[in-house]
């Protein structure tokens, strides 16, 4: 029998949860550049083409300008802390999923700039259990882990194929790249791709073929599947500590429950 979807959704949600924490502890950590001088001013932000349509038709001013995004970023937080626990305690979290999913999109706007893949795996994975949560039946429960598998395996199906139709990334040349970046770069890592060119192929080895089995993974025996999976989990461990990517692990790792959901659905 297949493993039961409130079981799985729950260790989604508290994987996301802490997803949710460290990446609202950095935002809190950096608060000063949300002020008027800083890079992320508000003031300077809401001045492009696109987002002062946003800003006009949802009058985000008062949430988005500084200190008031402090207090959402402290809300988002503290809901972050509040999730898990109801779940441990059987209560409903359809309130804090609510506010995060909400400020969630107040973010896409306001970080526009700062926004990654794991900011926007989270936000879907996020509307996709508030529904689940707001229907609250074993079906939209079950609906919703398809839908966040088929997510996980969209975005690493993409990410594997594209990259393997690129040379740079069979020879090593991509790693270089990356790991010179002062976003993502690494000085020891680079040192050793530089010296030995084994490891920087290597390396972009390991992202393809990781990211394109890891697309794959729903459609193996659960054995199978839970050992890729597994396997995907030490691969973001590698590489988040290399790149210093520290929410990059969770927001993906929090889809693998759902992964391996579709897995025994498909088999049992």
């Amino acid at each position: 029998m297949s493993y039961a979807p409130t079981i799985l959704i729950n260790l989604v949600v508290i994987i996301l949860s802490i997803q949710l924490i460290i990446s609202t502890a950095e935002l809190l950590t950096l608060h000063y550049l949300y002020r008027d001088d800083g890079l992320f001013s508000w003031k300077v932000q809401r001045m492009g083409r696109t987002i002062s349509i946003y800003v006009q038709k949802l009058k985000l001013d008062f949430v988005c300008k500084y200190p008031n995004i402090l207090i959402v970023l402290a809300l988002r937080m503290l809901c972050g802390i509040t999730i898990p626990v109801l779940v441990i305690l059987n209560y409903s979290i359809l309130i804090p999923l609510l506010i995060v999913t909400f400020i969630n999109l107040i973010l896409q706007v306001r970080n526009s700039q700062s926004n990654d893949g794991s900011d926007q795996m989270a936000m879907i994975c996020f509307i996709a259990l508030l529904f689940a949560n707001f229907i609250n039946t074993e079906l939209s429960w079950s609906i919703a882990l398809v839908f966040i598998a088929a997510q996980a395996s969209l975005a690493y199906g993409v990410s594997g194929i594209l990259k393997m139709l690129k040379k740079e990334w069979h020879n090593g040349e991509s790693a270089r790249r990356v790991l010179k970046t002062s976003s993502y770069g690494n000085k020891k890592a680079l040192g050793l791709a530089l010296e030995y060119n084994w490891i920087a192929k290597l390396f972009g080895l390991f992202v393809i073929y990781g990211d394109t089995l890891l697309a794959f993974s729903f459609a193996l025996p659960p054995i199978i599947c839970g050992c890729v999976l597994i396997f995907g989990v030490f691969l973001h461990i590698g590489i988040g500590s290399v790149m210093g990517l520290n929410t990059f692990l969770w927001s993906y790792v929090s889809t693998y429950p759902a992964i391996f959901y579709v897995s025994t659905l498909i088999y049992y």
